[in-house]
């Protein structure tokens, strides 16, 4: 089962991180809150970002933080089942946002799902 589930995840880079997390024994069918990481160059394109993100259904979104480098990054979290399809859509989507207030998406990345709860 888990071998016709790996083939049917596309070939590309969103598609390898799945690929481990199922070859890691992670159940993909199980939600979990899944992160996706956007930096910006300064706090007031990060706050912008970070408001429009907020509108958008079904995310909550962190407030934005400054590295050492005073880079600024803002994480919009979903509660979702990590599926090639819902993560890509999203990432685009958040992405194109981000671009719009000067920044860019910078990857996502969450937990194995917990089997305790589900």
């Amino acid at each position: 089962m888990r071998e016709l589930q790996r083939a049917m995840i596309p070939d590309d880079e969103n598609g390898e991180v799945l690929k481990r997390m199922l070859d890691d024994g992670d159940d993909l069918s199980l939600e979990r809150p899944v992160e996706f990481f956007h930096v910006f160059p300064d706090e007031a394109a990060a706050t912008a970002f970070a408001s429009a993100a907020a509108e958008r259904p079904f995310v909550s979104v962190d407030e934005p933080e400054v590295d050492e480098d005073d880079v600024w990054e803002v994480c919009v979290v979903r509660i979702m089942a990590p599926s090639h399809s819902a993560i890509t859509a999203l990432e685009r989507e958040l992405g194109e946002l981000a671009e719009t207030h000067g920044g860019f998406a910078d990857g996502w990345g969450c937990s194995p799902a917990d089997r305790e709860t589900h």
